[in-house]
């Protein structure tokens, strides 16, 4: 004890745990850097393990049912796609670097250095309990994502059915190949030309036969 004076007095210590706690807490942070490079190893293989299971699962299970999407609902699932490999990307390299740090070389050539690098050294504990927690939020927030994007599909409406081509064979022995569109008059057909795009109304009197193809 010292007093206001600057006297130091010794007796015996108010609480008997306290010598037992003082001890237990030396043991602690001689330790604690093992431990947590421990426990970020085990998680980092866990983080892995899921983010593998949930992309398998969760994506290509929903591979036609995205297909049917119209172009907004697949760049929705795409874009929940993207962060998801994001931030996995972001969970696995953080758990890494918190089991095994990054490999990096440092010169100690005077006591000032000696000293810089035991300062780093007892601040590396809190940076691999950051980086661990960093890769556990990482990971939880890559669920979320995919767990939507999964989701997604089931609740947006799909697009229409695509227009069907077709290849008309006409009277003088021609043919042409494109797009079927609605047309307004009830004697004609139009259609979308696959040679130039453009859009041609054909007479049915004129048409011999009219074909469905899956492309021009």
């Amino acid at each position: 004890m010292t007093d206001a004076a600057g006297d130091v007095a010794v007796r015996p210590a108010d609480d008997p745990y306290l010598a037992e706690a003082a001890e237990a807490w030396r043991t602690a942070r001689t330790h604690q850097l093992a431990m947590l490079r421990e426990g970020a190893e085990k998680w980092s293989a866990g983080i892995a393990s899921l983010l593998g299971l949930l992309g398998v699962l969760g994506v290509s299970l929903q591979a036609d049912r995205i297909a049917r999407l119209s172009y907004g609902g697949k760049a929705a699932v795409v874009s929940l796609m993207a962060v998801a490999v994001v931030l996995g990307g972001f969970a696995v390299t953080q758990s890494y670097r918190a089991a095994y740090g990054w490999p990096r070389k440092r010169v100690v050539a005077s006591d000032q250095d000696l000293l810089s690098w035991y300062s780093s050294l007892r601040t590396l504990p809190g940076v691999v309990a950051a980086r661990l927690r960093g890769a556990v939020a990482a990971a939880g927030a890559a669920l979320v994502a995919v767990t939507a994007a999964t989701v997604l599909p089931w609740l947006m409406p799909s697009a229409g059915p695509p227009s069907p081509v077709v290849k008309v064979a006409l009277t003088d022995h021609s043919t042409i190949c494109g797009t079927l569109l609605s047309s307004p008059a009830a004697s004609q057909i139009l259609l979308r030309r696959a040679d130039s795009g453009d859009v041609q109304a054909v007479a049915l009197s004129s048409v011999t036969r009219l074909s469905p193809v899956e492309k021009c």
